[in-house]
């Protein structure tokens, strides 16, 4: 059974939003009203993270090298839970 990561994908669709709108610097920062409960949450989850910052004018704008940066150690906690998997299996097997 595949299990839909719908975590990342709100929040990727949140970044590619700003991207998108080109809302990656202060000066270019947008309002943003999300349609979405998952959508909403991921805001709220990268506002925490420091990924979306605002201009403290009630817009924000995405900080690309902190989202890089998030993605990247996601990449990282999947290939280390893969590994783990088949280090498992493998002794499993044995």
């Amino acid at each position: 059974m595949a299990v839909v990561p719908v975590r990342a994908i709100a929040e990727r669709k949140v970044a590619e939003h700003f991207v998108e709108a080109g809302a990656v610097s202060m000066a270019d920062a947008i309002r943003f009203d999300p349609a979405r409960p998952s959508r909403e949450r991921a805001f709220a989850r990268m506002k925490g993270a420091d990924i979306l910052r605002t201009d403290g004018k009630g817009k924000w704008w995405l900080d690309e090298e902190q989202w890089n940066k998030r993605r990247s150690d996601r990449r990282s906690r999947a290939v280390w839970a893969l590994l783990a998997i088949g280090v498992a299996a493998a002794a499993a097997l044995r």
